[in-house]
């Protein structure tokens, strides 16, 4: 007998995502394109995104559809950023746009769900993780810096970021550095090969208010030293204090809330040197190419909601 298999699209600010998994969570596509961002710039407009995503898709969904069209059950797309009202961001109707003709094209259901679902669900998958008990989870990527209570079915921010995520003040330190944005991915690498000299760290501590963060202050540190410091020292001691700053949001999270299970995803929970410094802390964090931006989480929703 054929198994049902579900077809996830996620068009992110800065990734095409298409993914295709089976009712067991075994992943037969994962398909995903980087947005182009020009040399020096740190970002998109939402309109340049738009159009990026409009030519990507249809080379990307084509070949899974005729491939196992006759299996696909259900079509699941996000179509805003996280599940809370007044939640929007135009770069989701590409993808919602093309799965209504998908689906439309297959005769089967189209099931909506958001760009941070998608994230925890993926991040979820091979942990031992059960929805319908409380749960805390960190989204931490380019745009997104938010600590969120999942319990009783319901989505409650409990914390975050005050001004800009950890993301963007690592991307506008990396194309300020000469590296091409998104920049993370290079920032954590350098942080991780390159010890300082002088550990000690000469940035002030990032601004905390018990579960919330204030990145401005350590962005205008980094930015007037960048003519002062080397490259690697600048990468180490940014993400030495991103990582501690997470370690005492989270752990304020936890006493807020009473929740001790702590799920981390997003980008930025790819990031290694962010993960060897939350080792004494226990968070379980995703696979980290399920981590940064995909489809395949809103795929394995399979048109339900995380508690179904």
């Amino acid at each position: 007998m054929a198994i049902d298999l579900y077809l996830g699209i996620d068009t992110s600010n800065y990734t095409t995502s298409v993914a295709l998994v089976d009712s067991d969570d075994n992943i037969l596509e994962d398909s995903r394109i980087r947005l182009k961002v020009e040399d020096r710039m740190k970002g998109l407009r939402q309109s340049e995104a738009l159009f990026q995503h409009w030519g990507n898709l249809p080379d990307m969904v084509d070949p899974i559809v005729r491939q196992y069209g006759d299996r696909i059950a259900c079509v699941c797309v996000s179509t805003k950023p996280r599940p809370i009202e007044g939640s929007y961001m135009p770069v989701f109707r590409a993808g919602y746009n093309s799965s209504q003709m998908i689906a439309s094209s297959l005769g089967v259901e189209l099931f909506e769900s958001t760009h941070q679902e998608g994230h925890i669900k993926a991040a979820s998958i091979g942990q031992d993780i059960d929805f319908h008990e409380p749960l805390l989870c960190a989204h931490i990527s380019g745009g997104t810096l938010e600590v969120v209570e999942l319990r009783d079915g319901q989505f409650n921010i409990v914390g975050g970021t005050k001004d800009i995520s950890y993301g963007k003040l690592l991307d506008r330190l990396g194309v300020d550095l000469g590296f091409r944005f998104p920049a993370g991915a290079a920032i954590d690498k350098m942080a991780m090969e390159n010890v300082p000299i002088n550990k000690k760290n000469p940035f002030v501590e990032v601004f905390i208010d018990k579960t919330s963060v204030n990145l401005s202050g350590l962005e205008t540190q980094l930015v007037q030293a960048e003519e002062s410091f080397s490259k690697e020292d600048l990468a180490y001691y940014a993400m030495e204090r991103i990582s501690e700053s997470f370690v005492k949001i989270a752990e304020a999270a936890r006493k807020q809330t009473g929740i001790e299970r702590f799920l981390v995803t997003g980008g930025i929970a790819s990031s290694r040197f962010l993960r060897k410094y939350c080792e004494p802390y226990g968070f379980i964090y995703g696979k980290p190419e399920l981590c940064s931006d995909n489809a395949v989480g809103v795929a394995a929703l399979k048109g339900k909601k995380l508690w179904d």
